[in-house]
């Protein structure tokens, strides 16, 4: 299990998700065909298909790339929330440590023990 993550590792999830929203996204008409609907035989001209130019075609994309942005917005949040939980707590118990120390008073002529 992985006790720290780096903003790497958030980036890398984001990029998953987002190709498998690209992957299960239906594109319908993405292979051209020839007038008459059947595959091309060899050296057969293929006819080139107008592109339809509908704003609702790409609502998927839209909503497939909103939901992944939130995602990772609340997937930070959430490392950035327990990364500081863990700095607070080390910062009490040095303010204990310390409160400790000066109790316990002077530290004595200046050298150190070891």
């Amino acid at each position: 299990m992985l006790r720290r993550s780096s903003p790497a590792l958030l980036v890398g999830i984001a990029v998953t998700l987002a190709l498998a929203a690209v992957l299960l996204v239906d594109v319908s008409g993405a292979h051209a065909l020839p007038t008459g609907g059947e595959p091309a035989a060899p050296g057969q001209q293929i006819a080139p298909q107008e592109e339809e130019r509908e704003p609702e075609a790409n609502l998927p994309f839209l909503f497939a790339v909103f939901i992944i942005t939130w995602a990772a917005f609340f997937a930070y949040l959430f490392f950035t929330a327990r990364r500081q939980r863990e700095m607070q707590r080390e910062i009490e118990a040095l303010k204990a440590v310390l409160a400790e120390r000066e109790s316990n008073g002077p530290a004595g002529s200046g050298t150190r023990e070891e």
